[in-house]
């Protein structure tokens, strides 16, 4: 922000929160006490507020202040009045913070995506509003539907373009969540011995605690992708776009410092991805990766029900996903390089 907006906020924040507290006094106990005790009351908010609205930085405590003057306009817009015209100016703050910030995290691409999600709620509350609130529930019920199926389905390409085949003949293993210091080095030799390159997508945190075997990964010739900083795999389908771009930037900046390579390829943990994901990918030049074939290793511990998933309709082109870290890492690249090297005879 520049001097002027300070200075704005500065007495607008206040008188809100003034003015906030005297209109509920006003229209609670009346109005000759909601004007005699907004003052002093106000001033006490005014103290207790920062303690509750508390954020790390000045930037995390803005957006938490902004956060709570726009639910109370949305709360309070209606009711007309002096509430009512600061209640609109919160809302047209709103606005304008949020038309400053999704060009910022969507420069390179989908902000259209991003606005029609928007769009799509506005017109949900709209028609709730004309209508009665069933047709809210009703719009809210398909959105939610839309959003579980573009961001739980790893195939999806509603949110962004995803990469699930290779476009060639032959077939690119992937192996996720490493490195790992038990399974990474015996899959790279496993490699070797069927002269085959892989995409190992690692997590940040992994990388930093071990960096030789990221870095071997680099000299036997394979590929470092993108797995997310700390592989937030139950929360980063709902990730807001802060940590959506801090888990892909920590990442990114971990292994480019550790290896000297900038990873090009991005997969999100169990593919879920969010409506940040592509925005902020793209930002950092990462295409965003998913699969065409799985055997749910990760959860699954019979190396040949994995491999029956993987194996029964692989052909050429395919992506396979596989991870390290698991009590089946090893037969699994082992029954899929073999499987792989049937189809290329």
């Amino acid at each position: 922000m520049h001097i002027g907006e300070w200075r704005f906020l500065a007495v607008w924040v206040p008188l809100t929160v003034v003015m906030a507290i005297g209109d509920w006094l006003c229209r609670t106990w009346g109005v000759m006490t909601g004007v005699l005790l907004a003052l002093p009351l106000g001033f006490i908010g005014l103290n207790l507020l920062p303690i509750v609205l508390s954020g790390r930085s000045p930037v995390s405590q803005w957006r938490l202040w902004l956060t709570a003057c726009t639910l109370w306009a949305i709360w309070r817009v209606w009711h007309g009045g002096v509430a009512g015209v600061f209640a609109w100016s919160w809302i047209g703050i709103f606005i304008l913070n949020s038309a400053a910030f999704v060009p910022s995290v969507c420069k390179h691409s989908n902000a259209w995506r991003l606005a029609c999600f928007i769009i799509a709620h506005v017109a949900a509350i709209v028609a709730g509003w004309t209508f009665g609130w069933w047709w809210a529930f009703a719009g809210g019920a398909l959105i939610a539907a839309w959003y579980c199926l573009a961001v739980l389905r790893p195939s999806c390409q509603w949110l962004g373009p995803v990469r699930c085949r290779t476009g060639e003949e032959s077939i690119l293993i992937t192996i996720d969540d490493g490195p790992d210091p038990h399974d990474t080095p015996k899959l790279l030799e496993m490699l070797d011995r069927h002269q085959t390159k892989a995409v190992f997508f690692m997590i940040g945190k992994k990388v930093e605690a071990h960096p030789d075997l990221a870095r071997e990964v680099l000299r036997r010739g394979h590929e470092i992708g993108n797995h997310t900083m700390n592989h937030p795999q139950a929360s980063f389908w709902c990730a807001d776009p802060w940590r959506t771009r801090c888990e892909i930037a920590d990442c990114q900046e971990v292994i480019e410092r550790v290896t000297g390579f900038k990873p090009r390829l991005f997969r999100a943990p169990v593919g879920h991805r969010n409506l940040f994901t592509h925005p902020v990918a793209a930002a950092l030049g990462l295409q965003v990766m998913a699969w065409s074939r799985r055997g749910f290793d990760a959860v699954e511990t019979d190396a040949e029900k994995v491999l029956e998933r993987i194996v029964a309709h692989l052909g050429p082109g395919d992506i396979v996903l596989m991870h390290e870290a698991t009590p089946i890492a090893e037969q699994v690249l082992e029954g899929v390089l073999s499987a792989s090297q049937s189809l290329q005879r």
